[in-house]
């Protein structure tokens, strides 16, 4: 891997007329900005990010890369398909977001352009962080007129593998360097992951009846803030959420402290990784914020990763909604970011 993998960035940016504009970077395919207008306010820029995009490189946090081939958690960095067993490159006992050297600090191609989308390409050999196939990459970013960011997935492969591709978006609806505990979120969820104390799901699909995780009702992240033991290892929400995946219906809402944006996510993943960027600033980790120049904070942003189980080729009672990428069968998924 190469530390400075952000030198020399390319930067594209798509718009619509409403005035919202997004700008990618080539290396991981990230989001570098995400401007949206605000009926009777000023547009938001509403991912965190650094001054220079060069810069990337200095934070390990993932900002708004494309995250691949496997974004979450497998535990033990391995994984058997077909009695092989395949140990995966991750530099530590799980692999997270696709290992050591993931999508997030690749180069991806851009193979086509027009005013409102992008469409970029990335080739992952056979063995790659140790997964199997050839795998084959295209991810195309859209401006819609109805303010919403689309980002769609298609990865080909011709070997049975696993993979699950998400952005990890650091989202702050307030527009600027701030806590994002006080913003409403509404989650149409009725269950989620219970996690051990290395992130990996324990296999029980709990109810979040009545509890911290329960946001069937629209509350603000700091009500029942690390009121769950299963917040004391992660400091915070770092859960995966069980969804219908239904591209029509949103998951999630959203809001801003000053209710004056609104989010909504939709995505044909069977699940989402809520993330309340409780690492952000943990150990030696000073990222410099670009809107104010002061560092960024634990809980400065919002993640929300539609994906795959985490850890699925070990949870075997949920292969139904967690299948294998193979040469018949492609993995095509759709996010929907939705600004009002």
């Amino acid at each position: 891997m190469n530390e400075n993998y952000s030198q020399n960035p390319n930067l594209e940016t798509i718009k619509n007329a409403n005035g919202m504009s997004v700008t990618i970077m080539d290396w991981g395919a990230t989001i570098i900005s995400l401007n949206v207008p605000v009926k009777g306010d000023s547009n938001r820029e509403v991912v965190l990010g650094l001054k220079d995009p060069k810069d990337w490189y200095t934070q390990a946090c993932f900002f708004n890369a494309t995250i691949g081939r496997f974004a979450n958690r497998i535990a033990n960095s391995q994984f058997t398909i077909d009695k092989t067993t395949y140990v995966l490159n991750s530099g530590s006992t799980h692999c997270l977001h696709g290992g050591v050297d993931g999508f997030d600090k690749r180069r991806f191609k851009l193979v086509d352009k027009s005013e409102n989308s992008l469409t970029y390409t990335l080739h992952s050999p056979d063995k790659d962080m140790g997964f199997p196939g050839n795998f084959d990459l295209t991810v195309v970013y859209t401006v819609t007129e109805d303010n919403e960011l689309v980002i769609s997935y298609v990865g080909k492969c011709d070997q049975k593998t696993y993979a699950c591709i998400t952005n990890h978006a650091y989202f702050n609806l307030n527009g600027k360097n701030s806590s994002v505990l006080n913003h409403s979120v509404q989650i149409d969820s009725d269950y989620y992951l219970p996690l051990d104390k290395d992130s990996i799901p324990t296999g029980e699909k709990r109810k979040v009846d009545g509890g911290a995780f329960d946001f069937r009702q629209e509350k603000t992240l700091a009500r029942d803030f690390r009121r769950d033991p299963q917040m004391e290892a992660a400091l915070g929400y770092d859960h995966p959420f069980l969804i219908k995946g239904d591209l029509n219906k949103a998951f999630i809402k959203v809001t801003s402290d000053d209710k004056k944006l609104s989010m909504e996510v939709y995505t044909d993943y069977p699940a989402f990784q809520m993330y309340t960027g409780n690492y952000v600033h943990q150990g030696d980790n000073n990222i410099i914020a670009r809107d104010d120049g002061l560092v960024y904070q634990d809980q400065c942003a919002v993640c929300i990763e539609p994906e795959f189980y985490p850890d699925c080729p070990h949870l075997e009672q949920f292969k139904d909604v967690n299948p294998l990428v193979t040469p018949e069968h492609p993995l095509e998924k759709t996010i929907r970011y939705k600004f009002y």
